[in-house]
């Protein structure tokens, strides 16, 4: 298993998921169940951390996890940020954003992983700006 998700924080306010080396399409399935489940215990909004920092490979069929991410996407969900995402990930995203349109609304993508925590700190900010 080279893709893990928990909890980024004691609010449960951010999940993170962290790309170890080789992974496959599987872990994808994986992580989409178990980040559904995570959004389902609270009732709160909770942004997403997806670190590719240390992945050395982007699998093949990882399209087809994307109707999995809609048919799952919770209302909880607000940010997806992607980190050191590779063309092929970046390209896959974009596509992902016109296929899955609940899950990509909010998709940002940044070269470093306090960047993301940046991200959410900012639009945590402007979400209380009246």
């Amino acid at each position: 298993m080279s893709a893990d998700i928990a909890w980024d924080n004691a609010e449960k306010t951010i999940i993170k998921v962290t790309f170890d080396r080789q992974w496959e399409a599987g872990d994808m399935f994986r992580i989409i169940d178990e980040g559904t489940r995570m959004m389902l215990s609270v009732n709160h909004k909770v942004d997403s951390i997806f670190d590719f920092t240390n992945s050395s490979v982007s699998p093949s069929k990882l399209l087809s996890t994307v109707e999995r991410m809609e048919e799952t996407h919770s209302e909880n969900e607000r940010l997806m940020i992607i980190v050191k995402a590779n063309s092929y990930i970046k390209s896959l995203a974009r596509v992902a954003k016109l296929l899955a349109p609940k899950t990509f609304t909010n998709l940002y993508f940044v070269d470093l992983l306090p960047e993301a925590y940046t991200v959410i700190e900012e639009h945590h900010e402007h979400s209380f700006v009246r």
